[in-house]
């Protein structure tokens, strides 16, 4: 009975896993929605290089997935990457709670909401694929 439950549970998440994939793939995105999933890859690389250490990319395919659905050319891409990591080089340790620990998660997703960051993707735009 377990074993019905749980393969009926990884289907389940396989199909939602499914449709939100080709919901974020489809073509008649707006360019809001565009920089809003190129926004979300410069979030997947600053957690990527934040816990480079755990090699994140052989548990986890989110940045491919992006890779894949961003309707941007590969510069674009390139140039995100290359903020994630220059950003998250830049995190400093902090003596929060005396843990003397990077907060990299919170500064990435402080950063995701800035204002910086949007204007660095709006200049994307010259990147976006025509459909």
């Amino acid at each position: 009975m377990e074993f019905l439950i749980i393969n009926g549970m990884k289907k389940l998440i396989f199909l939602v896993c499914v449709i939100g994939i080709s919901s974020c793939s489809a073509k008649a995105q707006s360019k809001v929605e565009n920089r809003e999933l190129l926004k979300e890859y410069f979030l997947c690389c600053c957690i990527h290089y934040g816990f480079n250490s755990l090699k994140i990319d052989t548990i986890d395919h989110s940045a491919s997935t992006y890779f894949d659905i961003l309707p941007y050319e590969l510069p674009a891409m390139q140039k995100v990457d290359s903020l994630a990591n220059s950003f998250v080089s830049s995190i400093e340790i902090s003596g929060y709670e005396n843990r003397k620990t990077k907060g990299i998660i919170i500064l990435s997703i402080e950063k995701y909401k800035s204002r910086n960051l949007d204007d660095f993707i709006k200049t994307m735009d010259k990147y976006m694929l025509k459909d």
